[in-house]
């Protein structure tokens, strides 16, 4: 797969969906009911996950990040406010305002924090990590050095396995779409491939994974500022490993195996951590059949739940796959499966064939 079919000869132009102003009118009285000591001058609507909207929020001083939920089955704000308060000793990090719940029409979940000046990785560009390496390094150990969490990576896993099930993810009227115009019994085998697949990775490492962790590094949850660098999405901080945030964070950059290598002892070195090559392979195959399971459920969402109007999200997609998509090529459940993949997810996208 070449990563530049992706955007050779190609310009993206992507309309905003939904009304940018009513979303704003609502947070306004999310904030509203938080009753802050600040005086919010100006809110934006920033992003948009799939459990919850994210707004931008400034006063005369500060930066503010407000993430709305309307549908927060498993907690995911709740248990980000937890990881918020472990690592509040943080050097740079966001900072707890509030998080709670309300009811303004419906029942909502929401979560207000202070946070640095800087931009993700995704916006900033890959070269961040790589030009600015050692504050990279030090901004993650400082994090990991944080006091330790309830959650567990087998936790995180075991909902990761839950959301596997198609009829869990999608209303019937999208199953009905993918029976329609996809091979959908072989969808869900795929998908229960992956998931056994992962189940038993899993059992090869889980009595190592005793240390702090992210659990959720991406492009969009690693934020650069002038000095250094923060972290946001924080809803997975549980107790594994680092090796699995930086595995997480070599799969989006797409780097060569042996930058790779070089990149490894180099994190070990500045965290003064152990380099257990062994260990760093198993998690590393356990890594990557994760890192394409996200990306093929999260392409099916994208184009059977929310009909394909969130190009942004396919584009992002299909560009973690292409960097990934050497690594995903030795993954089984791909290789039985390529030609079927390759036709139904990535010659749409890339629009070329492999």
């Amino acid at each position: 797969m070449k990563i530049t079919s992706l955007f050779k000869d190609k310009a993206y132009a992507f309309t905003s969906a939904g009304n940018p102003e009513d979303d704003c009118d609502f947070a306004k009285k999310v904030i509203n009911r938080i009753k802050p000591t600040f005086e919010p001058k100006d809110i934006r609507l920033h992003t948009v996950k799939d459990h919850c909207d994210i707004f931008l929020i400034t006063d005369n001083k500060d930066l503010l990040k407000l993430k709305v939920s309307l549908d927060d089955e498993d907690s995911l704000l709740k248990k980000e406010a937890t990881a918020l308060r472990s690592i509040s000793s943080c050097k740079t990090s966001p900072k707890l305002i509030s998080q709670g719940s309300a009811k303004i029409g419906d029942d909502l979940e929401y979560l207000l924090t202070k946070i640095p000046i800087g931009e993700n990785v995704r916006d900033y560009g890959r070269s961040g990590l790589f030009e600015k390496v050692d504050p990279f390094f030090a901004s993650y150990w400082d994090f990991f050095n944080t006091r330790p969490v309830k959650q567990t990576y087998k936790k995180i896993l075991e909902r990761f396995s839950k959301n596997l099930i198609p009829e869990q993810i999608l209303p019937q009227e999208s199953l009905e779409a993918v029976k329609t115009y996809t091979d959908y019994n072989r969808c869900k085998k795929i998908f229960s491939d992956l998931r056994n697949d992962l189940n038993h990775n899993f059992e090869k490492v889980k009595k190592e994974l005793k240390y702090k962790c992210h659990a959720n590094l991406s492009l969009d949850s690693i934020f650069v500022t002038s000095d250094s660098f923060y972290f946001d999405e924080l809803h997975s901080v549980c107790m594994g490993h680092p090796y699995i945030d930086l595995i997480d964070v070599m799969l989006e950059v797409g780097l060569p195996q042996v930058q790779e290598m070089s990149f490894f002892k180099e994190f070990c070195v500045k965290g003064k951590f152990n380099q257990d090559i062994d260990l760093y392979n198993k998690l590393y195959d356990l890594q990557t059949k994760k890192k394409l399971t996200e990306l093929l459920t999260a392409y099916v969402k994208e184009v059977y739940l929310y009909d394909s109007y969130r190009y942004d999200k396919i584009l992002f997609i299909a560009d973690t796959f292409a960097h990934c998509f050497e690594k995903f090529a030795n993954i089984r459940v791909f290789k039985e499966n390529s030609d079927f993949i390759m036709k139904t997810i990535c010659e749409p996208i890339f629009g070329v064939k492999p």
